[in-house]
């Protein structure tokens, strides 16, 4: 089932990588779907621009959360509103 998850994120070369050894990103899809082993789970990311630092905006992030929409139930991103053009957002309006 996780090879399974992780090949759906493209991250099956991390199934033998220690946390230590992950990249940002590696590190960022590891930690979601760890969240969404849970059964009807909420997935709450806060601040992910603090975990994936070297991302423009949040492409990959989103892509990431389209990719395992059926394994969870809800997800919900909380970040600083001075990151809103990281998002596509502006004055709290999507653009």
């Amino acid at each position: 089932m996780v090879e399974d998850w992780l090949s759906r994120l493209d991250m099956m070369s991390i199934s033998e990588k220690r946390n230590s050894v992950l990249t940002d990103k590696e590190r960022f899809c590891a930690m979601a779907l760890r969240a969404a082993m849970v059964e009807d789970s909420i997935l709450v990311l806060d601040r992910p621009f603090y975990i994936v630092s070297n991302l423009r905006n949040s492409d990959f992030i989103i892509e990431t959360l389209h990719k395992m929409d059926d394994l969870i139930a809800e997800a919900h991103i909380f970040d600083y509103t001075w990151e809103n053009d990281r998002y596509g957002v502006l004055d709290g309006k999507e653009n």
